[in-house]
């Protein structure tokens, strides 16, 4: 007797019941992953700005103690201006002579939010004066995509992300009139940059442009003979920048890991309810393979063909889905905010992994008690279930 038995027979006799199961499986592939998918809109925009920005440009704002100025000691306040810009300009030359440092310039520090799915983050670019500005979009690698150039104080361009995230419109002002947005860059970062207000101009932050070998700007300038404590300097560098984006992925991972464990349960359960009707309508039919001599391995094995086929066609058709549902929420939902996503995330890939696994264990549970109950065919008629 063969001890082999068909999977496919039986699903070309009961595509119903068979597309039932296959949408369950590719349900969950769809929904996790685009779920992921639309929180990384999150995770991947903040981590533009805070551990890819962060390498090429550094803001720094030291103490007047840091810079060794002793106020009291002097005899004016134009004593003190004069040994404060002396102590500046020495400070500077200073830092172009260390190892990665291409340019600083002194700069004034304008915020702007970036608002994602879920959470925000505030961060500052900088504004200094023509020259500057132009060796900064060079550096930052922003070109002009709509607009012009900023020329005259107060004048500053934006990133097309930063506008569209903020809903701003060009020639639009900020900040209590004193800016005005008079060009749109084309960037893959969320940069920012315009020429200072002179009578706003604060002469203790600097703007460090580097090669992205420097990562602690706090420990360089430590290294130089300044000191400072960390809550008197406020320093905006890779170190910082990657200490926040912990902090936004923490805020941001929570919600998704709830949503994604929330999916896992409903998918189980719903899978665990589906695929135990489908056996108890089957127990005749595998009373009657093991009549005519079939074993139960042999049936087993048939569910375990039965149940692959279910979920490679639910991870083609899931992965088609997806695909298709991550480009409409890209260019739908997501590009129109200025914001990044992940198309590609393996973690997530795993996590679905393990929840195919972790269904599939459930389910060996009535698969084996089913399998247990079977009768020779003088017992099909009981009603065992």
């Amino acid at each position: 007797m063969r001890q082999k038995l068909s999977a496919m027979n039986y699903i070309r006799n009961n595509k119903r019941r068979a597309a039932v199961l296959v949408v369950s499986l590719a349900l969950y592939l769809v929904i996790v992953y685009l779920t992921q998918f639309i929180l990384s809109s999150g995770t991947e925009s903040f981590k533009k700005i805070l551990s890819e920005d962060t390498k090429k440009m550094q803001l720094v704002h030291l103490p007047d103690s840091a810079l060794g100025i002793d106020e009291e000691a002097l005899e004016s306040e134009e004593a003190v201006t004069a040994a404060y810009a002396e102590a500046v300009e020495l400070l500077m030359e200073r830092l172009r002579e260390q190892p990665g440092v291409k340019t600083v310039q002194k700069a004034q520090n304008m915020g702007v939010t970036i608002y994602a799915l879920i959470g925000q983050y505030s961060f500052s670019f900088p504004l200094g004066d023509e020259a500057f500005l132009e060796t900064y979009m060079e550096h930052m690698g922003a070109t002009l995509k709509e607009g012009e150039l900023p020329d005259a104080p107060g004048e500053i361009i934006l990133a097309d992300g930063i506008m569209k995230n903020a809903g701003l419109t060009l020639g639009q002002k900020l900040s209590d009139e004193s800016y005005q947005i008079v060009g749109i860059a084309e960037s893959d970062s969320y940069f920012g940059g315009g020429i200072m207000v002179p009578e706003k101009d604060y002469s203790q932050a600097w703007c460090v442009l580097s090669d992205g070998s420097i990562k602690d700007m706090g420990a360089l300038l430590r290294n130089m003979g300044y000191e400072f404590s960390d809550n008197e300097a406020r320093i905006y560098d890779y170190k910082a920048g990657n200490a926040d984006y912990e902090d936004v992925f923490a805020e941001v991972e929570t919600p998704a890991n709830l949503v994604f464990k929330g999916v896992m349960i409903v998918m189980a359960i719903m899978l665990f309810l589906v695929y135990t009707t489908i056996l108890r309508d089957r127990h005749g039919e595998w009373c009657l393979y093991c009549s005519i001599g079939y074993s139960r391995k042999a049936i087993y094995l048939s569910i375990l063909r039965e149940m692959l086929f279910y979920v490679t066609v639910a991870v083609v058709a899931g992965t088609v889905v997806t695909i298709i549902g991550m480009v409409v929420l890209d260019a739908l939902l997501i590009a129109p905010m200025g914001l990044a996503c992940k198309y590609l995330d393996f973690s997530v890939m795993g996590e679905i992994v393990c929840g195919y696994a972790v269904v599939f264990a459930l389910l060996q549970l009535p698969i084996r008690l089913a399998l247990h109950k079977i009768r020779t065919v003088d017992a099909m008629e009981e009603d065992l279930y």
